[in-house]
């Protein structure tokens, strides 16, 4: 009867330290981005046709090294997001709301050509369910061009707002 309380105990602490060794293998968001050439990111983007009249977008770190929080403001509806890794599979998520009600959970895919796209499945405040591509491209460290994967594709390029003095 000891021996199996020995074995027990044993047995929980391997399988517990065998989880944290899992979870802290997973590399962090920051070092995602990094790897990926996506680090220039945290800031506030404007849309460059109306100097951020139309959509303003702030990236910026929630938890260091760990999730960013993303605030996106279009006319009056304003949206909400975190960006971060799930530690069981190493994908970087993204699960945001906004202020019209409606909600969305995706996952964010970086290529080797430097693009990144997320991909993004919604529920709009009526119910209403959809899905959605956005691909993300660097024209250079201050301007990037989204498109919206719609039927009739949209484009947009959002330079980095600059700061007030």
């Amino acid at each position: 009867m000891k021996t199996s309380k020995i074995f027990s105990i044993l047995w929980v602490n391997l399988l517990f330290i065998s989880m944290v060794s899992s979870a802290s293998a997973q590399e962090t968001l920051k070092e995602i981005l990094e790897k990926n050439k996506w680090e220039k990111i945290i800031g506030t983007w404007v849309d460059e046709g109306t100097k951020g009249q139309a959509i303003e977008t702030t990236y910026a770190w929630k938890i260091k090294d760990r999730v960013i929080e993303i605030v996106t403001k279009e006319g009056k509806n304003k949206e909400v997001a975190l960006m971060g890794v799930n530690a069981k599979t190493g994908d970087v998520f993204h699960m945001g709301a906004k202020s019209d009600g409606s909600s969305s959970l995706g996952t964010w895919k970086f290529s080797k050509t430097g693009d990144a796209t997320l991909g993004v499945a919604f529920t709009d405040g009526n119910g209403q369910q959809g899905g959605i591509e956005i691909r993300f491209e660097w024209l250079d460290d201050n301007s990037m061009t989204l498109t919206i994967g719609l039927p009739d594709p949209i484009d947009i390029e959002m330079v980095r707002k600059k700061k007030s003095r």
